[in-house]
């Protein structure tokens, strides 16, 4: 999955590379300009955001610092969705769930959300990092297999003359 990820990135990251490339490009610059209130000029902020995905790309293809990797990914995702509220007459036609192309090249980031979550190991239904599993819910039918009397549960073993 990581590797998958890694690709997209990797990808998307290089055409922003080229001018006019990329179909996000227009949209990315007046994202980020609106981030930062105008201080990074658009040539510049499209060119370190390509630093940024393409980085993210390789790191994750190569397997280095995957969980700081995918925190980085993590805050860069959620910054694709600012346009749903900063422009939302490139994302929406003419209702809240009819999007337009742009819409749906942003709405699919939540497949990606989910995605790295689950990379960090995230437990969706808690929201909360995994505790670790014990012997017992990891092999349940060891436990099954080797009880040494029925009322015992198996993680005791009881001597043979203890009746």
């Amino acid at each position: 999955m990581a590797i998958s990820i890694g690709l997209v990135y990797l990808w998307f990251g290089m055409l922003k590379f080229f001018p006019d490339l990329s179909p996000a490009e227009g949209l990315a610059k007046s994202t980020i300009h609106v981030l930062t209130f105008g201080l990074i000029p658009d040539n510049v902020s499209i060119i370190l955001l390509a630093l940024w995905e393409t980085g993210i790309g390789i790191f994750l293809i190569f397997n280095v610092a995957r969980k700081t990797v995918t925190m980085f990914a993590l805050v860069h995702i959620v910054f694709t969705f600012t346009p749903l509220m900063f422009f939302p007459d490139q994302v929406f036609n003419e209702g809240p769930l009819y999007l337009t192309l742009l819409g749906q090249y942003i709405i699919k980031n939540l497949i990606i959300i989910a995605a790295l979550l689950s990379l960090l190991n995230v437990d969706s239904r808690a929201f909360s990092f995994k505790t670790k599993i014990s012997f017992k819910q990891q092999f349940p039918l060891f436990m099954r297999t080797f009880k040494f009397s029925p009322a015992d549960d198996g993680t005791t073993q009881k001597h043979p003359d203890q009746g």
